[in-house]
């Protein structure tokens, strides 16, 4: 089975292509008239992908090394200046790879500011000194490119976690307030805490 715009092949069992979401096809019928291999059609941008994502917050030293390492490399930053810091964006078809390229890189940044910068920067702390919404980790995936996982502004679902959480908290405290130092006021905080956590979105 192929994909009928970039006519990569796939193994028996899939049925969509994974980079261009369309359905896959018997190899057969993609063939040209004089049998030789057709030519992949370019494919659609996503308009999603185009807009402009957030990157990072970084010290304004760090954001000039970071600039320059972009415009080195052609690719167009929105930037957003702050008093204490300055945020960047790059296209989303951008940001995760410059992400993991900056993890993979960030101590050799470091190592290229000025002496007298560098102090400034330093003091920030952190894991990445200067970037201060710097992604914790990451992983590889299947097509074997390190993915980083973003900061915790990017993630929409991070809120659906509260709810359960205040639940399990609640039943904890009030279990703990009945069975264990046996204190009513406990008990009513518990109670109150799996109320609230029952309305929160999940």
């Amino acid at each position: 089975m192929r994909c009928p715009r970039c006519f990569d092949d796939y193994e028996p069992g899939v049925t969509r292509c994974a980079s261009c979401r369309l359905e896959l096809v018997p190899a057969d019928q993609l063939e040209t008239e004089d049998g030789a291999p057709p030519t992949p059609a370019p494919a659609r941008p996503d308009p999603e992908a185009l807009t402009p994502q957030h990157l990072g917050r970084f010290h304004p030293t760090m954001a000039t090394a970071v600039l320059a390492l972009l415009e080195g490399r052609g690719i167009d930053t929105e930037v957003t200046t702050h008093d204490d810091h300055t945020e960047l964006a790059v296209a989303g078809t951008w940001r995760d790879e410059v992400r993991a390229e900056l993890v993979l890189r960030w101590d050799e940044l470091l190592e290229s500011l000025d002496p007298d910068e560098a102090p400034g920067v330093l003091a920030t702390g952190g894991h990445a000194a200067g970037w201060f919404d710097a992604p914790l980790g990451g992983y590889i995936d299947r097509d074997g490119k390190l993915v980083v996982d973003g900061p915790s502004e990017d993630d929409t679902d991070g809120s659906r976690t509260l709810g359960p959480a205040m639940i399990a908290g609640g039943a904890i405290l009030a279990v703990s307030g009945w069975q264990v130092v046996e204190l009513p006021a406990l008990v009513l905080v518990g109670i109150g805490l799996i109320v609230l956590g029952l309305f929160l979105p999940r």
